[in-house]
């Protein structure tokens, strides 16, 4: 019999604990769920009996939300901490990021949060995550999140703000505007003329994907001194464009909403860092885990699993969840080669981007030459969406093509 998920709200408001009992009592056969009033009751409740996930507002009268977050980190690692708070206190939030994996904006859609923590439930955080922290506090870099992101959040946020204006944030930063510009001519967009501003930048691509352009471009150049004999981050860095690139253009095709385009994008740009973080932070083990994985022909994620203890995708997943990431992304970084492990059984950013990465990988050289694991067709008939592949493989070869005709 599986056990029920604990789930802990923390509020000192009483009708928005009361607005939880509303929200959430359909969820009681799935859900044990408590209420506190404070950070004090919060860790009382939590001494008598331990909880999956704690979901608390950011400002409590007292010990903070992040305060009372601080201590469940030290006393109930395990517990994933989800944070409540308004737009405005995102940075604030972030700044947090160690002691909380999730931030949840309000006003915020029930059934947004419903999924959030389905999702956190689901994806296993508990000892991987010891395994992650302990492999990471060896010899690793790990990246904060750019203040250039929340710049642009907040500026998304104001009604006035123009398209002008959310190019002078890029500008504020000469090495992010350098590399974007970089990558907006490249042939991966195929945009005719020369882009020579931030704000035409924005302009062409527009401020959903500038805002995931700069969460890229930070995260890799992070590392851009990573080598291991084959192994060459341009490679990966233009894997992951093109994952991201198809992912978005199969939501698209699925007419999952712009929400799911933006996030299967992100998830798609970021799906490896992960490899990344892991043959920067120990270039031997990772040779090692390259030449088992051509010595026994099996996909390098299995080889990962036996030297490092973790995935790539686990590693990149966890980086996610600490930049405070919309828990779809995490779970699709993290579940993109076992997309049958998620709950959810409809088409989702992680259903795009595990067959976008998988026929992105058919069709060009591959970053590292061992076996890549196979699509999970499995996981494709659960979810009613057979006849739709051959759809897919053609969106993913129109963007190839478009890619090699912006080059020529």
């Amino acid at each position: 019999m599986q056990t029920k998920k604990r789930i802990l709200f923390v509020d000192d408001e009483p009708l928005l604990l009361d607005m939880y009992r509303l929200l959430f009592e359909s969820e009681e056969a799935a859900w044990d769920i408590a209420f506190a009033s404070g950070a004090e009751e919060a860790l009382q409740l939590m001494e008598q009996a331990p909880f999956d996930v704690v979901v608390s507002e950011l400002h409590l009268s007292g010990m903070t939300g992040v305060d009372l977050f601080r201590e469940v980190s030290k006393r109930y690692p395990q517990t994933s901490r989800l944070v409540v708070a308004d737009q405005a206190d995102q940075e604030e939030a972030a700044s947090e990021l160690k002691v909380t994996h999730q931030f949840l904006s309000k006003p915020f859609d029930s059934n947004a949060l419903r999924s959030t923590i389905w999702r956190v439930c689901a994806v296993e955080n508990g000892a991987i995550d010891e395994k992650i922290k302990a492999l990471l506090a060896q010899n690793y870099s790990v990246p904060s999140l750019p203040s250039l992101y929340f710049r642009i959040m907040r500026a998304m946020d104001s009604p006035d703000a123009s398209l002008a204006e959310i190019g002078g944030i890029v500008a504020q930063d000469p090495g992010m505007t350098a590399k974007i510009l970089q990558l907006v001519n490249s042939a991966f967009f195929g945009i005719r003329r020369r882009v020579t501003n931030p704000a035409e930048a924005v302009q062409y691509l527009g401020v959903q994907k500038v805002r995931s352009l700069a969460l890229s471009v930070h995260v890799f150049s992070c590392f851009d001194q990573a080598r291991v004999g084959s192994f060459n981050l341009a490679r990966v860095w233009n894997h992951s464009i093109a994952t991201g690139q198809i992912a978005q253009k199969i939501c698209k095709s699925e007419r999952a909403g712009d929400t799911a385009m933006e996030e299967a994008y992100v998830a798609g740009m970021l799906h490896d860092v992960g490899k990344v973080m892991l043959v920067s932070g120990d270039p031997a083990r990772y040779a090692q885990a390259i030449a088992l994985a051509r010595e026994r022909c099996v996909p390098l994620v299995e080889a990962e699993r036996e030297i490092f203890g973790v995935t790539h995708a686990e590693v990149g997943a966890y980086l996610l969840g600490l930049w405070g990431l919309p828990i779809s992304i995490v779970e699709a970084i993290a579940l993109h080669h076992a997309p049958s492990r998620t709950v959810m059984k409809t088409f989702s950013p992680l259903t795009a981007v595990h067959f976008a990465s998988w026929m992105e990988n058919q069709m060009s050289q591959p970053a590292i030459k061992t076996v890549h694991a196979e699509a999970d067709t499995e996981y494709l008939a659960r979810l009613g969406l057979e006849d739709r592949l051959e759809t897919w493989r053609e969106l993913a070869e129109d963007n190839r093509a478009v890619g090699l005709a912006g080059a020529a």
